[in-house]
């Protein structure tokens, strides 16, 4: 079966909609032709919040890439079998892992609003104002489809590596099969999406509502995402620039820390950078995704992550980690403000704390004092143990699994570091997962290598 777009009338509705196979031939076919694709900045607009629409799908989520790492000790086949076999770094067994698919299809619905950016209508200059932040987004959007396809489907980028082959780069509208193009043509992509949307920002005058802020892939998650790639590729100068636009803003105090995941839109939570909107299928529905990631799998949190939190780590609280050791950090649990679980909570994709991070690593190795001292702003508002000496790269990763569990990065930490710092990390039933291990890149989807003659 084929992918295709259904029900594409982005004049009219604005959408884009998907159905979920598996080829790369996920060109819209029966998209309107793009002299009249978009009538006006209104449809434009609507066919963007389609996509952050899909965003709030538990495939898009890439938190289920932590079970490949050493943050589970246990994890049962449950409701979703997918994260069982992902624990047991067997990529090809059924039901596969979505991530392949639904990248591409997200991907999909990017090139739609990137492609036909040229030709929207503009009434006035505000209007072309709004259609290039519109055209912004969708570029760094893309910029982060790639970046979590070539993380877990190609090797490592180290720098020398360039011509090694990575994923297929579908950046275009065209139906068509693709051969994997090199790292160095993924990651230059990436960082031309992200060059593009910064300065289209910058140049339009991008001052949102500080009450939908959060929920734009606008020009703060633009810069924390060019933050976090740089990191992940080595280029250390970028990093810290780009993290250096939110060490200055403050973290939340100790006491204020449950804000950051239980007052979603409260004026003193200022951490978040991007978000998207509850996982659940409606508001009043159980949160579905929730139960699929985590209940329903048996899951618990590694016993030697539970044990690197300091006493008075406010990171380990009833509210963040369930009485199973499941992460609660998706979901507002039963406790003193609130009478009931809250069911909504809303999925933080970018937020300061990790930006804090990356500049600390980045500015480590030509000022470890600094590094320090941004270090240690961290840990001091999360209540764990103040460093008392220069940090080194292995103090910083055990503070980014400690900060960042549950949240989709573990995974990609290992990957980079793991060699670096001989971690091995090994299951109860003896499998292992060494540095520099091939299990570190996962498989292509069968159906995708059986139908593409490029990809074998």
């Amino acid at each position: 079966m084929k992918k295709i777009i259904r029900n594409i009338q982005i004049a009219f509705y604005g959408t884009v909609l998907l159905s979920a196979c598996e080829l790369l031939d996920i060109t819209p076919k029966h998209v309107v032709p793009e002299e009249t694709a978009f009538s006006d900045v209104d449809s434009y607009q609507m066919a963007l919040n389609n996509v952050f629409r899909n965003l709030t799908s538990s495939v898009m989520n890439m938190q289920s890439t932590d079970f490949a790492s050493d943050d589970f000790s246990s994890v049962i086949p449950g409701y979703a079998p997918t994260n069982y076999y992902i624990y047991n770094w067997d990529y090809q067994t059924q039901p596969q892992p979505f991530i392949w698919t639904y990248q591409y299809q997200l991907i999909a619905n990017q090139n739609v609003l990137i492609g036909n950016y040229p030709i929207v209508p503009a009434a006035d200059e505000n209007e072309q104002n709004q259609i290039d932040q519109i055209y912004a987004q969708a570029l760094g959007l893309r910029a982060w489809s790639l970046f979590n396809l070539v993380q877990l489907y190609a090797p490592r980028f180290n720098g020398q590596n360039i011509g090694e082959a990575a994923i297929p780069l579908k950046i275009k509208l065209e139906l068509e099969y693709l051969p994997k193009a090199t790292l160095g043509e993924v990651y230059g992509q990436i960082f031309s999406d992200l060059e593009k949307a910064e300065q289209l920002f910058v140049e339009s005058g991008y001052a949102p509502s500080s009450n939908y802020k959060a929920y734009q892939f606008g020009l703060d998650a633009v810069r924390a995402l060019r933050a976090r790639i740089a990191l992940f590729t080595g280029d250390l100068e970028m990093a810290q620039n780009a993290a250096a636009h939110f060490i200055n803003t403050p973290l939340l105090p100790k006491d204020d820390y449950w804000m950051l995941w239980e007052d979603q839109f409260g004026s003193g939570n200022n951490e978040i950078i991007f978000m998207t909107h509850d996982l659940s299928d409606t508001d009043d529905a159980d949160l579905v995704d929730y139960h699929e990631m985590y209940v329903t799998n048996g899951v618990r949190l590694s016993d030697e992550l539970m044990a690197s939190f300091s006493v008075d780590d406010v990171r380990k609280g009833s509210s963040y980690i369930g009485p199973n050791l499941m992460p609660y950090k998706h979901i507002i649990p039963e406790n003193e403000r609130n009478s009931q679980s809250d069911r909504n909570l809303h999925y933080k994709h970018f937020r300061l704390g990790e930006q804090y991070l990356i500049y600390a690593e980045a500015i480590l190795p030509s000022d470890p004092d600094e590094a320090m001292r941004v270090l240690n702003i961290l840990k001091e508002k999360r209540g764990a143990e103040l460093l008392t000496a220069r940090p080194e790269i292995s103090d910083i990763l055990k503070e980014r699994r400690k900060e960042l569990f549950a949240e989709g990065l573990r995974f990609y930490d290992l990957k980079r570091l793991s060699d670096e710092l001989n971690i091995v990390v090994q299951r109860n039933n003896g499998k292992v997962l060494a540095p520099n291990s091939p299990l570190y890149v996962w498989d292509i989807p069968k159906v995708e290598t059986n139908s593409n003659p490029y990809i074998n």
